[in-house]
């Protein structure tokens, strides 16, 4: 069989090896199985999107993000600027007519995040055993899953370099933007034209800073 491309191929043969898994072992019940995977899918959907807008909120109270997306819709108590963000963000990568590419894109950079993110918990228990903890984890745990995102992010390497090579391009634009926005700690026309976007928007959405 002659596929028009290796992507497709792959993507497509996939498709057969479940669909005649489902038939043979499911074989009174095979509608069921995509049926799962779709409900699969939108718990997935529905995780994502309670989570992420609460990062774009989390980064901002840090300093690390504009200073709107930290503030809440008065009246529904949302992060309403964080979530309308997130949609735009969502909206061009939507723009890309390659759903492998932006799979590779976005899953190589999503999972070298979490992978450092993971990494911190040893190198805290390492670094300062004395932090108080109320929630403490056997180590075995998080090395595991250190172990698995590592296979997980250089698998990609080796199968889409390309692909990969994009993600962490993707991921290095945000050094110029930590070090204009962190490091020098804005300059000051940088924080008017920021003060005045701000402003507007807090008028047009009725959100404000949450009380601490």
């Amino acid at each position: 069989m002659n596929w028009p491309s290796n992507e497709a191929g792959t993507s497509c043969l996939w498709s057969l090896i479940l669909q005649s898994f489902a038939d043979r072992l499911y074989q009174p019940v095979q509608w069921l199985v995509p049926v799962f995977v779709a409900l699969s899918t939108f718990g997935s959907v529905n995780g994502i999107l309670f989570t992420s807008s609460r990062l774009f909120y989390a980064g901002a109270m840090e300093g690390q993000m504009p200073e709107i997306l930290t503030m809440i819709q008065v009246k529904r108590m949302t992060p309403t600027p964080a979530v309308l963000f997130m949609a735009f963000l969502s909206l061009i990568y939507l723009g890309s007519s390659n759903i492998n590419a932006l799979i590779s894109y976005v899953g190589f950079a999503t999972w070298l995040s979490i992978g450092l993110a993971v990494v911190c918990v040893p190198w805290l228990r390492w670094k300062h055993p004395e932090l108080p903890r109320p929630i403490k984890v056997n180590l075995v745990w998080p090395i595991m899953y250190i172990i698995a995102t590592i296979i997980i992010t250089i698998v990609p390497m080796i199968a889409a370099p390309i692909e990969t090579g994009i993600g962490v391009a993707i991921i290095m634009t945000g050094v110029p933007v930590y070090f204009i926005f962190i490091y020098l700690r804005k300059p000051k026309w940088i924080r008017d034209i920021l003060g005045d976007m701000t402003l507007n928007l807090q008028k047009t959405m009725m959100v404000v800073r949450p009380q601490s």
